[in-house]
């Protein structure tokens, strides 16, 4: 769960059209017949050597109610050739034809579990099998579920659902990419007007639940993670995750941020929105660098008053044309040496001579609004 920030919770879900369903919660002893379904294939993500992947299954006119699994599957040489069918039970090894338990908490949900998002309720899976078969092209998903009420812990048994049709595939085993990687940097990084270590190492981390995301921790040298949205197969900076706060009693909160910078005019512009982070699989570099309008963005951790909502300061260094090389966790700290690379910095000092306004008041003669330095693979 990200730092001061509730994991979110919400499914990707298409919309196609239902034949029935029943709430959560309740002993079915007449299969549920559901007609959607999805998969998000993720690979070889926890570095198991198993394939990954995430079933959600509904009805195509009420996304809202069905039933979500992760699960574990052989690893194929390539996505073209990932194979669901089997008989999975239910188990926390992680190996082949296996499917975790599901779980909650502080209000999250986490691993397996049949939801029905419109009267928020939810029955945890904490037992049974389900089977899925190949014929004529079509897939047949078949289940005979035990598990929990998540509101009231009542077991719930005989939770039958069964599904027969196209399983929409996605590959999203990029996200699995990268794996735990250590990294270092060179600079001066600092929090707010205190300086900060010259070096520093971290961990870029997947985290995969309902949302996607990698936390990067120790960014700029302090103790502050960021974080990295997986989204529509592409990633994205979290610049809505409080990940850092003020504690003098000036009121300001910290946001991993992508600004463009004018220098002849002093003015540093907040680019609202997703900012997209390439990621070359090849040469394993994690990639902020881009430009704005032709002006250069620079990657950081930027202050916003607490009161106001305006930005002012920041807590890190700004990094421009910033790039992660990743390294093995298990390389050694003289081979991880140099992993950040940036072209320019901008400390938390410098930036006081700047006036911070949002990209909304720049003018954009080109209509241009982000060009990437690297084109992830």
């Amino acid at each position: 769960m990200k730092k001061y920030l509730k994991a979110k919770i919400y499914l990707t879900l298409a919309v196609i059209a239902m034949i029935c369903y029943a709430c959560p919660g309740n002993d079915n002893s007449v299969d549920t017949v559901y007609d959607t379904a999805e998969c998000q294939y993720l690979g070889n993500i926890f570095g198991t050597g198993k394939a990954f992947f995430i079933l959600n299954i509904h009805n195509a006119n009420n996304t809202q109610v069905g039933f979500y699994i992760r699960g574990y599957a052989k690893l194929p040489s390539s996505f073209s050739n990932f194979d669901i069918t089997g008989s999975y039970t239910l188990a926390s090894s992680g190996e082949a034809l296996t499917f975790s338990a599901g779980s909650s908490d502080d209000g999250n949900l986490y691993g397996s579990y049949i939801y029905d998002l419109n009267n928020k309720k939810y029955t945890l899976i904490t037992g049974g099998s389900f089977n899925i078969v190949q014929s004529d092209g079509k897939y047949i998903v078949t289940t005979n579920f035990t598990g929990k009420d998540d509101n009231t812990g009542a077991a719930v048994s005989n939770l039958k659902y069964s599904f027969t049709g196209t399983i929409t595939f996605q590959d999203k085993s990029i996200f699995g990419d990268i794996v735990p990687s250590n990294f270092t940097a060179t600079g001066t990084p600092s929090y707010l007007s205190d300086p900060g270590p010259s070096t520093w190492t971290g961990q870029i981390i997947p985290v995969s639940e309902l949302s996607q995301y990698y936390d990067i921790t120790n960014w700029g040298g302090v103790a502050v993670d960021v974080y990295c949205d997986y989204k529509d197969g592409e990633i994205v900076m979290d610049n809505y995750s409080k990940v850092a706060y003020d504690n003098s009693g000036q009121g300001y909160d910290g946001y991993f941020q992508a600004v463009a910078i004018n220098n002849s005019t002093k003015t540093i512009y907040i680019l609202n929105g997703d900012y997209t982070v390439a990621y070359n699989t090849t040469s394993k570099i994690l990639d902020f660098s881009g430009t704005y309008n032709g002006l250069p963005v620079l990657v950081g951790v930027i202050a916003k008053n607490r009161a106001s909502g305006t930005f002012a300061g920041a807590f890190t260094d700004l990094y421009a044309n910033a790039k992660l090389k990743l390294t093995s966790a298990s390389q050694s700290s003289s081979m991880r040496s140099g992993g950040l690379s940036y072209s320019m910095s901008l400390s938390p000092e410098e930036l006081k001579d700047y006036k911070i306004v949002i990209e909304s008041e720049m003018m954009n003669p080109t209509g241009i609004r982000f060009e990437k330095g690297i084109i992830k693979e």
